[in-house]
């Protein structure tokens, strides 16, 4: 055998039909070792990286590929397959019969020519020959490797009756009925972007991420560009599939997915902020096994993680294993228990879902506040930090029948107006949509700039999300929400107006003092007054109802 290194990307254009065909042969699924994945990374994201390709040559053919980074750390030479911080997946380009004997004959030169040396191999798919044949080899040369392991679910499509599958998980945490409330809003559709419309794409993504600690990167410098230049691939194995859903002309969610014969890997899957109630991404990741199915894929590789969505879709699981062994020599096996230590930590916090939770959202959060916060959003952030250990809410509900009610001092005429779902998609508030999907029927002021919401009614519930209560509403009553009570009168004579005949609920907490008292002399009787206690593990409800008229509202879960 003998060992070529190739050391352009234009020299590798030599051996593209060498290594497609190899590729081919052996009926790859892995997208992140075909020539195409790996030609464009080089070209874009790797110039600045140290790339070390090898061919291995027999007998006049090329019969595998090895494509490795290499960094020195304590004067050790690191290897790792090409990709490390962008590709889920690698391996080695060899057919199956030439995998073990060509892989022995590469590592065996590397050890031979280099005193110090450390192998870091990541994302090896513990189904796949490679996998094996590297952990073998380094078994056989007695070279103990330190593996590290991480889940990777799969649906196997065509091993589940697909249709009675899909129906059983989409009803799963009430998607079916979220989808349904979205499309009584508005318009929803599944969309294919064209390149032109990919800029929403990495916009919809950062916007996401801004609050959150994402390792992925998709975004960052030249690796948009790389991930943007996949999608134009045309006649190759490796082709990019990308899902949207928009709601009235507004991408609010996407997958990007990449294919390769037969295996459709999620590769990013985001969604818009102010829709978080709706779960887009799970419709959009829903819509996107539909299309896969559809289109014949044999896997829907949902790659590695612990996200719990995940497990809702998968029918089974596969193992990512990252590797690490060392030459025999002091230095090198130093580096190498480092570098363990590292893994294993985070070996065993990636596998704690709450852990990974509190860094991704908490800490991402907390970064957020100290680049961009001000004053009020760090007292918010504050309040909910002392609200986990003591917590004191009390809420009072007031009643105004049409028999209570006290006349105006000035006329309102046609002050307010319903707020549509697409004002208020402008006004990029989470909370105004979460009214939405509540039910609520929204009013803003008809003469202001904005669309600012002034007040919103609901007709059948009644509600305190501060204390987790929800209960239906008695006949010809509304609930009153998102008011402003320096305008409490005004909206309230504005609300006798409109239905004269209906009672009108209301409720204030015990910080709203100016509230409570203008309530009462606009003829409000309170009806009930419900406390919440929380100290560390302690807590306690207790309600108080003050008139017969309230009915069941006492009633505290």
């Amino acid at each position: 055998m003998q060992l070529i290194r190739i050391r352009t990307d234009d020299e590798l254009m030599w051996y593209k039909d060498i290594w497609d065909g190899i590729l081919e042969a052996e009926g790859n699924d892995n997208p992140f070792i075909e020539f195409a994945w790996f030609y464009n990374w080089w070209q874009i994201v790797g110039r600045r990286e140290r790339v070390e390709l090898y061919a291995v040559e027999e007998n006049g053919a090329i019969i595998a590929f090895f494509p490795f980074t290499v960094r020195l750390q304590w004067g050790v030479r690191i290897y790792a397959l090409t990709g490390e911080n962008i590709a889920n997946y690698s391996g080695v380009v060899a057919e199956k019969e030439w995998l073990l004997p060509a892989t022995t004959f590469v590592f065996d030169q590397l050890i031979e020519k280099y005193k110090h040396l450390l192998f870091s191999f990541h994302g090896l798919l513990e189904s796949k020959d490679s996998t094996k044949v590297i952990e073998q080899y380094f078994v056989e040369r007695q070279l103990r490797p330190s593996i590290f392991r991480v889940v990777t679910p799969y649906l196997a499509l065509h091993d589940i009756d697909f249709h009675n599958y899909f129906n059983q998980r989409r009803k799963k945490h009430g998607m079916d009925r979220r989808e349904r409330k979205l499309r009584e809003l508005g318009s929803l559709m599944r969309k294919i972007p064209s390149q032109d419309e990919l800029w929403q794409m990495f916009r919809l993504f950062d916007r996401r991420s801004a609050k959150k600690i994402d390792t992925s990167n998709f975004t960052k410098g030249k690796k948009k560009d790389f991930f943007e230049q996949l999608t134009l691939l045309k006649g190759e194995a490796l082709q990019v599939k990308v899902d949207a859903l928009v709601f009235e002309d507004q991408l609010i969610a996407f997958t990007y997915g990449i294919c390769c014969r037969g295996r459709y890997v999620t590769y990013a899957l985001k969604h818009e902020p102010t829709f978080n109630i709706f779960g887009p991404g799970q419709l959009v990741n829903q819509e996107t096994i539909k299309r896969i199915y559809s289109e014949n894929y044999r896997l829907f590789d949902m790659s590695i993680g612990y996200e719990p969505y995940k497990f809702d879709w998968r029918s089974n699981i596969d193992f990512t294993r990252r590797m690490l062994v060392s030459s025999g020599t002091k230095r090198a096996k130093l580096l190498a228990s480092r570098l363990t230590l590292k893994e294993r930590l985070k070996e065993f916090l990636k596998g704690n879902h709450r852990v990974v939770e509190w860094k991704r959202n908490t800490l991402g959060q907390l970064r957020y506040l100290v680049k961009y916060g001000k004053v009020k959003d760090w007292l918010e952030y504050g309040q909910l930090f002392v609200e986990r250990f003591i917590r004191f809410k009390q809420v009072d509900l007031y009643e105004l029948s049409p028999s209570d009610s006290v006349t105006p001092h000035r006329p309102v005429g046609d002050l307010f107006e319903e707020l549509s779902i697409q004002e208020a998609m402008q006004l990029d508030e989470e909370e105004i949509i979460s009214l939405f999907y509540k039910g609520y029927t929204i009013y803003k002021d008809s003469f202001a700039k904005t669309n600012k919401p002034a007040f919103a009614l609901h007709a059948v519930n009644w509600r305190v999300d501060e204390l987790q209560i929800v209960e239906a509403l008695p006949k010809q009553t509304y609930f009153l929400t998102y008011d402003v009570y320096k305008n409490i009168d005004i909206i309230t004579a504005f609300f006798q107006k409109m239905k004269p005949a209906q009672t009108l609920w209301v409720t204030a907490s015990f910080w709203h003092w100016r509230k409570r008292k203008r309530l009462l002399q606009l003829g409000y009787k309170r009806i009930s007054r419900m406390k919440h206690f929380k100290c560390a593990r302690y807590e306690r409800n207790h309600a108080e109802k003050y008139t017969e008229s309230g009915g069941d509202v006492h009633s505290v879960h």
